[in-house]
């Protein structure tokens, strides 16, 4: 048989489109060509993953880098608002030194005009005296030595009325700050002092109960005090991290791994790497109770184990408190050997245990935390005091503990206060109640600090009291408080001496113009008295202000001069805050320094708090980072200080990784795959116009027969109208149009979606293999693209008289001489025979086995004329019955029989023998 070219079953004639794809158009293998375009399509891919790659990490790090400048904004405010919060001491007191300047400079000059006018004061009252005395002697002359006595007498009584006075105004004073009634008269003055001393007994009494009160007061105050910088301290320390460890704890792990050049993730704490599933979130309060001991626990690989021992044997373990002094710490850390047997849970099979509501960091530690908890977790977690009651060992939501016999509850604090939590890799809940507790303490100390004011404003009375009869006791008797009987002596001693001035004309005139000179020299007196007052209280005013500008000049002076430099960087900004409170009087400046310092802290300790919000996100974005690229961050922590080396990645991602990988995308896709499924979809495109030639040929040949008088049949070739022909047709299309403009930018990822879609096929998709693999071969088999039908037409008008879509329906004479014409128009394409060509050099032989057996003599005599009409070569195979319909068509013919059934005869004759034996004639 592979001496012929092809071999043709007349059955398979009746299906038009599956004898002429497979007998009358060569078939074109594409395989090599997909198998190129799958290979090329591999390495895209390759650039393609990089690209998802990098826009991922662009993806996640945007976020975290735009946290982190928002945390540097916010810590170059705070840094900004504490170097204006150190500035304001240093600020007011160079404020206050020009200010106390001023108004010394002002009070200097104040004071030398006063005492210049004190100076003339002095000089008039000089003069005054001199004319009194000059007025007395005249009087003595004029007989006025009653007069004078009267005179004096009524002087000393007028003094002691003053100096009575004075003492009482002393006097009733501090009988009213004492607490006792008025005294008014001798009688009352009498019983005074019973009730001096009953009252100082009572004083002294609550005098040493206020002692004790506000010793307690103040104890109290520094208790809050102490505790308020604790709480401020471990927020800030939660500030930075994720755990919810206490910072005592933490310090000690960083000496120690300072000490021994250890990374703090080689030695975590059991708590850092346990938390609570969300979906189990009530257990929480009740695992913190049973694993408490646990989650303080440092854990120490077995490398690590002998150098941690000894460190921690050699030790003292401390940390530094917030006030500075320095206590012992407490550490317990857990062996963690390199080989252990797993442990088997032997709680209750779908009993919810304790262990089973926690959850285990990915590491290193993940096994040996899950045996533990198999041991110090396998607690029931009971709904009910019954079921409590039921259990070997049970947790309680309540906090309630049973291990046997044994049972505990500590309700030292809330089951469900955050504060005291250990467990887990997120502390915001933490955050937030130790801030409500920071909020809290302030609170009570601010009413602390006003109780024990207001015990010092007590105190302050009742010692005010206490003094004010310690100083009655100097009052011996009534009468040296009776300025009214002095007074009434001087003004009857003063009528007399009126009564005799009356009684002369020349004393009148006397005594009138002492009287002037009187009122003259109390004016002056008066008036020198004032002065030398403001005098006195210029002088202090200065003094207390040059020690004020002298303690100011000692502050300014002791800072160091950077320190004091970088402080005055903020003295613009500190006056654009104060704006119209500026003072400008230097007893203003502390009320001033202290409120700005109030507002300048309580801007500190909020933005302290969205700090602690920037630093939870970041490390949030940083863990998710490293876990999805753990090979791009070996050497980054998830640390608030990495912050720039995240940025420096995702700024080197952005700048070279990502545009140099879009780059060899675009340079691949466009190049490699689209470019060379563009070419193979032309190649494909030529194959199909191919066929349409071919098709055309084959016409030509079918258009020299006669199918019947005055018509022909010719082939018709249709776009086929299977899906997935069309499919595949337009996904390529689509997958490659214009992508032979050169300057077109191709990259688009829907463009790499489309082309992958194609390219998957070709490769054959997982639990597709086979089906995409004849797909494949299908659709790239140009001669499936058409369907093939026969068209019966008029050779004068071209009017089709009848379409053969196949030979089902038509009669056994019409099938087979559409077959005949069909396989002769195919012999002829194949050959390349023209019509009547009786002489031929080249070889046209083919062979007819049985296939005019079963047909009509005429239909034979058709295909016998069409073939000889070929110049075909021919060799028929038929039985005796046929002979009579071919013999006009052979030269010769073999004979072949088995008269015996052992073996084969075979007589070759010429025609013209073969009918004279027929005919009975001797050959």
């Amino acid at each position: 048989m592979e001496l012929f070219h092809q071999t043709v079953s007349m059955k398979s004639v009746g299906n038009l489109n599956e004898f002429v794809r497979n007998h009358m158009l060569e078939p074109v293998d594409a395989s090599e060509r997909v198998k190129g375009i799958v290979a090329h399509f591999e390495d895209l891919t390759k650039a393609h993953d990089a690209v998802r790659r990098a826009r991922d990490q662009l993806d996640a790090l945007r976020p975290l880098v735009s946290t982190s400048d928002k945390y540097d904004a916010a810590l170059a405010r705070r840094n900004m608002h504490e170097r204006h919060r150190d500035a304001v001491r240093l600020f007011f007191a160079e404020l206050r030194i020009r200010l106390l300047t001023e108004e010394i400079a002002a009070n200097e000059a104040q004071r030398a005009a006063q005492a210049g006018e004190g100076a003339e004061t002095k000089q008039a009252l000089l003069v005054a005296g001199q004319e009194r005395e000059k007025l007395i002697a005249d009087r003595s002359s004029a007989g006025g030595d009653r007069v004078s006595h009267l005179e004096a007498e009524a002087q000393t009584a007028r003094s002691q009325a003053s100096d009575r006075k004075q003492r009482r105004d002393g006097f009733d004073p501090r009988v009213q700050t004492a607490g006792l009634d008025p005294v008014t008269d001798a009688e009352g003055f009498a019983a005074l002092t019973v009730r001096l001393e009953q009252s100082r007994a009572g004083l002294e009494t609550r005098q040493a109960g206020l002692t004790d009160e506000l010793a307690e007061c103040s104890g109290q105050r520094a208790q809050l005090r102490r505790q308020g910088e604790e709480t401020r301290a471990e927020l800030t320390s939660l500030a930075g991290r994720t755990s919810n460890l206490p910072s005592s704890q933490l310090v000690v792990r960083a000496q120690l791994c300072q000490e021994l050049g250890l990374d703090e993730s080689d030695l975590p704490f059991a708590g850092e790497l346990l938390d609570v599933a969300d979906e189990f979130a009530e257990w929480r309060g009740a695992a913190e109770r049973v694993l408490r001991g646990f989650a303080l626990s440092l854990l120490v690989p077995q490398r690590h184990y002998s150098r941690v021992a000894r460190w921690v044997n050699e030790n003292r373990l401390t940390y530094r408190r917030n006030d500075g002094r320095v206590t012992g710490s407490r550490l317990v850390y857990e062996r963690v050997a390199a080989r252990r047997v797993p442990l088997r849970s032997t709680g209750a099979t779908g009993a919810l245990l304790l262990a089973g509501t926690l959850d285990i960091a990915d590491g290193p530690f993940q096994d040996y935390l899950r045996d533990e908890l198999v041991r110090r977790a396998d607690y029931r977690c009971v709904e009910s005091v019954e079921q409590f009651r039921d259990e070997h060992r049970a947790v309680t939501r309540e906090g309630q503990v049973r291990s046997g016999d044994r049972h505990e509850k500590d309700d030292r604090s809330r089951v469900d206060d955050p504060r005291g939590w250990v467990l887990g890799w997120l502390n915001e809940r933490k955050v937030e109640a130790l801030t409500e507790q920071l909020l809290e303490q302030q609170q009570q100390l601010l009413a602390s600090e006003q109780r024990f004011d207001a015990l010092q404003v007590e105190s302050g009375k009742l010692a005010a009291k206490l003094t004010a009869l310690a100083n009655l006791e100097v009052y011996t008797s009534w009468s040296e408080l009776d300025w009214h009987d002095a007074v009434a002596r001087a003004e009857a001693a003063e009528a007399e001496r009126q009564r005799l001035a009356d009684g002369s004309s020349a004393l009148a005139e006397i005594e009138r113009r002492l009287a002037e000179n009187a009122e003259q020299t109390a004016a002056l007196q008066d008036k020198l008295t004032e002065l030398t007052g403001d005098v006195r209280v210029l002088e202090e005013r200065i003094k207390r202000a040059e020690e004020l500008r002298q303690a100011d000049q000692r502050l300014v002076g002791s800072p160091p001069t950077a320190t004091a430099a970088s402080a005055r960087a903020s003295y613009s900004e500190l006056e654009v805050l104060l704006g119209s409170n500026l003072p400008t009087e230097s007893g203003r400046c502390a009320p001033a320094a202290e409120s700005l310092t109030t507002e300048l802290q309580a801007t500190i300790d909020r933005i302290g708090r969205e700090l602690g919000g920037y630093t939870q996100s970041m490390l949030q974005y940083m863990s998710e980072v490293r876990r999805r690229w753990p090979e791009a961050t070996t050497e980054m922590d998830a640390d608030i200080d990495a912050r720039g080396e995240f940025r420096a990645f995702h700024d080197r991602v952005a700048t070279d990784d990502l545009p140099r990988f879009e780059n060899e995308f675009k340079r691949q896709l466009n190049t490699n795959t689209i470019r060379e499924l563009a070419q193979f979809n032309n190649w494909l495109r030529r194959q199909s116009d191919e066929i349409h030639s071919r098709v055309a040929r084959i016409n030509e040949a079918l258009g020299a027969i006669d199918y019947s008088p005055g018509r022909y049949i010719t082939l018709v070739a249709e776009r086929t109208i299977n899906q997935e022909v069309q499919n595949f047709r337009s996904d390529l299309r689509t997958a490659t149009d214009d992508t032979l403009t050169p300057d077109d930018d191709q990259y688009s990822e829907q463009r790499f979606l489309e082309v992958q879609r194609i390219i998957d096929r070709f490769r054959g998709r997982d639990g597709h293999a086979d089906a995409d693999k004849a797909w494949t071969r299908r659709v790239t088999d140009v001669r499936n693209w058409f369907t093939f039908s026969a068209s019966e037409r008029d050779r004068e008008t071209n009017q089709e008289w009848e379409h053969y879509r196949d030979s089902d329906g038509k009669s056994g004479g019409q099938k087979e001489k559409l077959a005949y014409t069909i396989l002769a128009a195919s012999l002829a394409y194949q050959f390349g025979l023209e019509w009547g060509a009786e002489k031929s050099k080249d070889f046209r032989f083919a062979v007819i086995d049985e296939a005019f057996g079963r047909g009509s003599d005429g239909s034979t005599r058709y295909a016998l004329e069409l073939f000889a009409k070929l110049g075909l070569q021919l060799l028929i195979v038929t039985p005796l019955q046929k002979v009579h319909v071919i013999e006009p068509y052979v030269h010769a013919i073999g004979f072949v029989d088995n008269p015996t059934g052992s073996f084969s005869r075979l007589q070759t004759l010429t025609i013209e023998e073969f009918r004279q034996r027929r005919e009975g004639r001797p050959a």
